[in-house]
C-alpha cells in the first residue's frame, strides 16, 4: 500500500509538471527507459509509464491512471477504477484502478503509476519508464530499473 501511495503521488507531481511542460520529457535523463518513434511497444512492471503520441494504448494495472486528449478525437475506455475526476486542463484521473484501459486517438498522453502494469502501445509517438520491469520495443526484449541507465531508445527511425 505504502510503495502505491508514493508511486501516486510521484505520478499527480509528474502531470502537473507534463500540464505545464510536455517538451520536456523527450529530453529526460532520469528515467529507466525513454524512447520515441514509430512502431509497438510492450512493457510490464511496476512503477510509472508515460505515453505519449498518436495511436492505441492497451494499459492495465492496480495504481493511478491519467489521460489527455489534445486532439478531442480520443477513444478512451476505462474499467475497474476507485473514482474518476476531469481536470479544467483536460487531463482526466482514475485512482484506484485495479482493472483495464483502452487509449486510441491522435494527441494522447497516458501516464499510470502503481504495480502489475502491462501495457501495449502501438503507433508513432514516445515512452518514458520508471521503476522496474521488462519490455519489448519492436522485438527486442531487455529490463527496465535501477540497473539500466536512461540512454534513449529509439523505436524506428524518425521521418
Amino acid at each position: 500500500m505504502k510503495k502505491t501511495l508514493s508511486l501516486t503521488l510521484l505520478a499527480i507531481v509528474l502531470v502537473a509538471s507534463l500540464g505545464l511542460v510536455p517538451v520536456a520529457f523527450a529530453d529526460d535523463t532520469s528515467a529507466d527507459i525513454n524512447a520515441k518513434g514509430i512502431g509497438k511497444l510492450v512493457a510490464n512492471g511496476d512503477g510509472i509509464a508515460v505515453l505519449y503520441g498518436k495511436g492505441t494504448m492497451e494499459l492495465s494495472g492496480n495504481g493511478t491512471l491519467v489521460i489527455k486528449d489534445n486532439a478531442g478525437d480520443a477513444k478512451i475506455e476505462v474499467t475497474g477504477y476507485g473514482v474518476k475526476k476531469e481536470f479544467p486542463d483536460g487531463w482526466i484521473q482514475y485512482s484506484g484502478m485495479h482493472g483495464t484501459a483502452s487509449v486510441k486517438g491522435t494527441s494522447i498522453r497516458v501516464v499510470i503509476s502503481g504495480v502489475d502494469i502491462n501495457l501495449t502501445a502501438k503507433g508513432r509517438g514516445g515512452a518514458i519508464l520508471w521503476g522496474h520491469g521488462t519490455y519489448d520495443i519492436n522485438g527486442k526484449t531487455s529490463q527496465w530499473g535501477a540497473n539500466t541507465f536512461s540512454k534513449p531508445l529509439t523505436i524506428a527511425p524518425a521521418e
